[in-house]
């Protein structure tokens, strides 16, 4: 009887050690793990975001990047993650504030940035391009701008393509004609007055200065009774220091059967 209860004694201990060992195997291994996990995460480093974005003007939107010559004042709009710095390629865009920035770096942030411009008048009468470089981190971008050579003169609308070298107005009336007019947008001031040596005696315009903005001018006409020959009027559109020249051209009368 003794010897069967201490069998079972030490049955029960060979058991109590061996549930201990498991248990410390399963403590060591668990202990193990987290080690390996702090050791990663000590070493583990953010996952680093980095882009450079030119959302404004927008390279898949031409118009946006049009300027008219009396134009001097626009903006570049871009995103990145990091500092910047920008540069004006050309001599006639200066950059005006947000030439660059410093930021403190993280991942999850991303910026919007706008950088002012201003542009000199373009009085080449020709349309000309400039671009402002944007570096960010490792990258690098450029905005565009074409500066045309004319004015935002709406009515007669320039006789050329979009983004053109040159332009000319012409604004064709019939000879019976008593009125037309002139529309446009300018950011300056501006006046109205007859080009050298140009014929007044059948045009006559209602306003000859104005503000800023939208502007719509009455033009008053003589009808043309010379049947052998078309006539033409030249008027000088001037907005700080671009002139444009606006033709008006009237054809010649048409001979009636009694003639």
């Amino acid at each position: 009887m003794f010897l069967l209860l201490q069998r079972k004694i030490i049955t029960l201990h060979i058991k109590k050690t061996i549930l201990t060992t498991e248990i410390m195997k399963k403590v060591y291994s668990l202990c193990a793990i987290a080690a390996a996990l702090l050791l990663f995460s000590s070493c583990h480093k953010d996952p680093e975001n980095h882009t450079l974005y030119v959302v404004y003007p927008n390279p898949a939107l031409p118009y946006e990047s049009w300027v008219y010559a009396d134009q001097e004042l626009d903006s570049i709009v871009f995103e990145t993650f990091d500092s910047y710095n920008t540069t004006s390629l050309v001599d006639w865009i200066t950059i005006k504030a947000g030439a660059s920035y410093e930021v403190n770096y993280d991942y999850r942030n991303l910026y919007a940035f706008t950088t002012l411009l201003s542009f000199e008048p373009n009085t080449t009468g020709k349309t000309r391009m400039g671009s402002v470089r944007i570096d960010s981190y490792d990258y690098s971008s450029a905005a565009v701008f074409y500066q045309f050579g004319f004015m935002n003169i709406r009515h007669p609308e320039p006789l050329s393509t979009a983004v053109a070298d040159s332009v000319s107005f012409d604004l064709y009336v019939p000879f019976v004609a008593t009125e037309d007019s002139i529309c446009f947008n300018v950011s300056k001031p501006w006046t109205l007055s007859y080009a050298e040596n140009a014929d007044q005696s059948w045009v006559v315009f209602d306003k000859a200065q104005g503000a800023a903005g939208d502007t719509k001018i009455i033009l008053t006409l003589t009808p043309n009774t010379d049947t052998e020959n078309g006539r033409t009027s030249v008027l000088a559109l001037k907005c700080g220091e671009v002139t444009n020249l606006i033709n008006i051209r009237q054809e010649a009368a048409i001979k009636t059967t009694e003639e």
